[in-house]
């Protein structure tokens, strides 16, 4: 199911915006799309590398890294 999203960007960056999904050959919604999986992912790696500074910080062994890993289901293909 989809579900609608409204935001507010000025005319320069929806222009932009435009003019780059179009040079791939998408729509701005397939763009939009893409840009959030890669924010997402970006957050993602950025929660594992604190999560790595803690875990060695509090020197806690592997198996709770893993652990921690498997819970917040942090994988290569998210």
């Amino acid at each position: 199911m989809a579900t609608l999203m409204n935001f507010r960007l000025d005319d320069d960056l929806k222009e932009r915006f435009t003019e780059a999904a179009e040079t791939k050959h998408q729509t701005p919604s397939e763009a939009m799309r893409e840009a959030l999986l890669l924010y997402i992912k970006r957050v993602r790696n950025e929660q594992m590398r604190d999560a790595a500074g803690r875990i060695r910080a509090n020197k806690e062994d592997e198996e709770d890294a893993m652990r921690w890993i498997e819970a917040h289901g942090v994988g290569l293909d998210d």
